[in-house]
């Protein structure tokens, strides 16, 4: 089962945020204990340990975590910028999604493509962040992530954007 979009709303005031940035763990299982706790021994340029978790979204795939499962994290709660993609531009204002998985030795679960959809969908909607805004960790660093097997045009394609409504004052948002 996904997680309900009002869980995602964040308790504080909301950062600008420009981007969607898209990893997978690189490991078969994880949840966002399992991702926190490995982060927590990462060091930054000073050698100071992170303060945890990097991303701000984690989606299971059914292995450490509820298959399609969205759990935001600490960051996002806090509307904290992310520690999970090497730039500093797009950590600042880039929204960290990581699906559970190493998508270079198999893709993601339906259940998961769904969810990523839905989050995308809330994301575009909320922060108005339309779909070149969403980007593979790939496209900011140099690394694989999140893998051969993920299916990002794909995925793209499937997502619906909002669009303002132009009748009238009103500026509802509906999905086309």
């Amino acid at each position: 089962m996904i997680s309900d979009v009002a869980l995602w709303e964040p308790p504080v005031e909301s950062r600008t945020w420009k981007y969607v940035v898209l990893h997978h763990s690189a490991t078969v299982e994880g949840n966002v204990g399992t991702i926190d706790q490995s982060h927590r021994q990462q060091r930054d340029q000073f050698g100071s340990h992170w303060p945890g978790i990097g991303y701000h979204f984690v989606l299971g795939n059914g292995l450490g975590m509820m298959d399609g499962r969205i759990e935001p994290t600490f960051r996002w709660d806090q509307q904290l910028h992310g520690a999970h993609c090497g730039s500093r531009r797009h950590n600042l204002y880039g929204i960290g999604v990581c699906l559970v998985g190493d998508f270079e030795l198999a893709p993601p679960t339906s259940r998961q493509m769904t969810a990523v959809e839905r989050l995308l969908e809330w994301l575009y909607g909320r922060f108005g962040i339309g779909r070149r805004q969403v980007l593979r960790h790939a496209d900011v660093a140099a690394t694989r992530c999140p893998g051969r097997l993920f299916p990002y045009q794909e995925l793209l394609d499937a997502v619906r954007e909002p669009v303002a409504v132009a009748a009238g004052d009103h500026h509802d948002l509906f999905f086309e």
